[in-house]
């Protein structure tokens, strides 16, 4: 079920990243008509994700992880693999 589809790489600790590396991988996005977006995830929905395959239950404090699980579950209902 999981979609091996990922958009960017892991972004790097964001406290040690400069300004200029920053506005890079936002015009970088922005090119590829990509937006970053903030999403409250509750107990519930990581319980789905796991249920169904998109987070291992390990991850479900991995930030990245979750949304890698998020973007791959879009992926895959907006291509109608669901």
């Amino acid at each position: 079920m999981t979609s091996e589809h990922s958009s960017e790489q892991p972004p790097a600790k964001l406290g040690r990243r400069s300004v200029a590396d920053r506005v890079r991988s936002y015009r970088r996005r922005r090119r590829r008509g990509l937006r970053c977006i903030q999403v409250q995830v509750g107990r519930a929905e990581l319980d789905a994700l796991i249920a169904e395959g998109y987070l291992l239950p390990g991850n479900r404090d991995d930030t990245h992880t979750i949304g890698l699980a998020i973007n791959n579950l879009m992926f895959d209902w907006l291509n109608g693999t669901l």
